[in-house]
């Protein structure tokens, strides 16, 4: 066992002594006296959200989801949360707290951060990617230690080497959790993500694979081994106090990861953000990664990019600026996220009138 694994049975046994456990039960046979559904509306629409899992919202419909997810990314198990901040916002404080040591990617996402602060954690940022910083920072601590990076970051494009990382966390016996928001549909075979295209499950702490971007719907996966669900359902606030997801939003889920699933759509992606990079002005400075269908163009200053996003809406394109506090001063950038929909004759059009501009 890994020492998170020893961590999380450790505190489960402590349940198991004071009949504290708790389980996911299904009750949707049973004559309702529990549930929050007081007008009867979830009940005559079959829409479900009637409480959170653990009181009356679990179904067998969320669990075949769970199961479904689980398999597809090559994980023991899965465990299914309202969203990516809801399940990044639990997780860490659930896996931590005040002899832990924390240490993440400066540019991970605000959820994380979130997360972090109310873990009570000791905590600290290395470099963007920079795993050598990492290194440095894990010879100067001891306990727990939690490693929190991204496969694919959300406003660079770029990734970390996602091998070299589980080397050095297995190393210093850290826990590793790695966020798939961006990689998820977009990355690996089949669209997969990194952690099954490098097959690194077992390496792994926790993988969050949110679905709010190429899936295109809500919610979000965090998966990991057995102990890690059955922990997460006994430990996770985030998840223990929120109403559970309706049937509705179970149902659109399963059937967008079937069309990932069943489809190769970032081919055209990776095709047309080839086309653009290959076309662009060099005088940009440009910013992106393998992984990803995001490019950004550094254009310094909140005025200057704010000013090229708008002449750009002018001429029918949507290209949003991001901008200072967002990103560090000086970062201000385009940010350019390319479409299975997107045609070139779209692309064509940017690219002129950016190297107009």
């Amino acid at each position: 066992m890994s020492v998170f694994d020893e961590f999380m049975q450790l505190k489960l046994n402590e349940r198991v002594s004071n009949s504290s456990i708790r389980k996911l039960a299904l009750t949707n046979e049973l004559i309702d006296f529990s549930s929050n559904d007081y007008l009867g509306i979830a009940l005559k629409n079959n829409t479900g959200s009637s409480g959170s899992r653990l009181i009356s919202g679990n179904s067998i419909e969320i669990e075949q989801l769970e199961k479904y997810f689980s398999d597809l990314v090559g994980f023991e198990n899965a465990l299914f949360f309202q969203s990516g901040y809801q399940a990044n916002v639990g997780l860490v404080p659930a896996l931590s707290d005040r002899n832990t040591t924390i240490l993440y990617d400066e540019y991970i996402h605000a959820s994380f951060r979130d997360g972090i602060q109310l873990s009570h954690s000791k905590n600290y940022s290395f470099k963007h990617n920079d795993l050598k910083h990492l290194q440095n920072r894990l010879d100067k601590t001891d306990g727990l230690t939690l490693i929190l990076t991204e496969s694919v970051f959300s406003m660079d494009g770029d990734s970390p080497d996602l091998e070299k990382l589980v080397d050095i966390a297995k190393k210093y016996d850290a826990g590793l959790i790695i966020d798939e928001a961006h990689a998820f549909g977009i990355s690996g075979t089949k669209g997969k993500g990194m952690v099954a295209e490098l097959d690194i499950h077992k390496d792994v702490l926790a993988v969050v694979y949110p679905l709010g971007k190429a899936v295109g719907s809500s919610g979000a996966f965090v998966t990991g081994n057995h102990l890690l669900r059955e922990y997460l359902i006994n430990f996770c606030r985030s998840f223990i106090f929120s109403t559970a997801p309706s049937k509705s939003i179970v149902a659109e889920v399963k059937d967008q990861l079937e069309i990932i699933s069943e489809n190769d759509f970032c081919l055209t992606t990776f095709n047309l953000k080839s086309h653009f990079l290959s076309n662009l002005s060099k005088n940009y400075k440009v910013i992106t990664g393998p992984n990803s269908a995001i490019v950004s163009i550094k254009i310094p200053g909140n005025s200057d990019v704010k000013r090229i996003e708008q002449l750009l809406m002018k001429v029918g394109i949507f290209c949003k600026s991001i901008m200072h506090p967002t990103v560090p001063k000086g970062e201000e950038r385009l940010r350019i996220c390319f479409h299975e929909f997107n045609t070139k004759e779209d692309v064509d059009l940017l690219i002129s009138k950016l190297n107009q501009f």
